[in-house]
């Protein structure tokens, strides 16, 4: 059902992650992310007749969040704007440390 939402993204040219049903769209200004918003929540409760947890799924610039343990860095590269990378979230480097070495023999 969700592939719909997918193709409707794509039709309108933007930049997403969804990850089975919490997605994240990114856009560069807070007017545009209002309108993209108002569009998608519309499609979703209208087309598709489901709820939006407004927590998890959103419209937002890619930076200060994460997603799957991950988060975005912009990525400073003379000349170029708008362009992030991808980082380990610090709850994900704390659980990787955490965990005991294993040593196969």
């Amino acid at each position: 059902m969700l592939n719909e939402l997918d193709k409707e993204l794509e039709k309108q040219g933007l930049r997403y992650v969804r990850y089975a049903d919490d997605f994240s769209i990114y856009t560069k200004s807070n007017a545009a992310a209002r309108k993209i918003e108002n569009s998608i929540y519309l499609f979703l409760k209208n087309k598709l007749k489901l709820p939006i947890n407004r927590e998890k799924s959103g419209i937002r610039k890619p930076v200060n969040f994460t997603i799957l343990g991950y988060g975005f860095v912009a990525a400073y590269v003379k000349g170029e704007l708008g362009k992030y990378q991808l980082v380990a979230s610090e709850k994900s480097w704390k659980s990787l440390y955490a965990r005991p070495v294993r040593t196969v023999v």
